[in-house]
């Protein structure tokens, strides 16, 4: 009977990680899109990507996977910021019709830009796209685009 149970605790918890794989891959390539969108990831910024995203209690079963992720977009931007952007957007896109992960995204996206104290022009670029694609304004978050 208990062994049900385990199964069945088992199953839901491999439907859920299921579920927000795509808000990850979303949360990890929006916040790398920003960072890189002057040219390069500095050190800072992934840093407050990693402690983010490891703070978020909705990601925190995915552990080796985050890391995986935030190599793959990496190195993709790294490649080409334009083949990067297309695959982060791609990312993006799972999550649109989802109010509350769209909003999700979009605030760790806007707090990288303002790790430095300051949203650069670059960085506002890729806000004001991204927001536009969820459906979401900067001046609702208190940002004067």
């Amino acid at each position: 009977m208990f062994g049900i149970g385990k199964k069945l605790f088992g199953a839901k918890r491999a439907v859920k990680k299921l579920e927000n794989r795509d808000l990850m891959q979303a949360i990890v390539g929006g916040c790398l899109l920003v960072a890189a969108s002057d040219g390069e990831i500095s050190k800072n910024e992934a840093a407050q990507i990693d402690i983010q995203i490891r703070a978020n209690k909705a990601l925190e079963h995915f552990g080796s996977e985050i890391t995986t992720t935030v190599n793959l977009f990496t190195e993709q931007l790294q490649a080409g910021f334009r083949l990067g952007r297309m695959n982060i957007m791609r990312e993006i896109r799972d999550i649109k019709n989802n109010p509350a992960d769209a909003e999700e995204v979009f605030v760790n996206m806007i707090t990288v830009a303002e790790g430095d104290g300051n949203i650069s022009p670059e960085e506002m670029k890729v806000l004001a796209e991204i927001g536009n694609e969820l459906g979401l304004r900067l001046k609702d978050f208190g940002i004067e685009a």
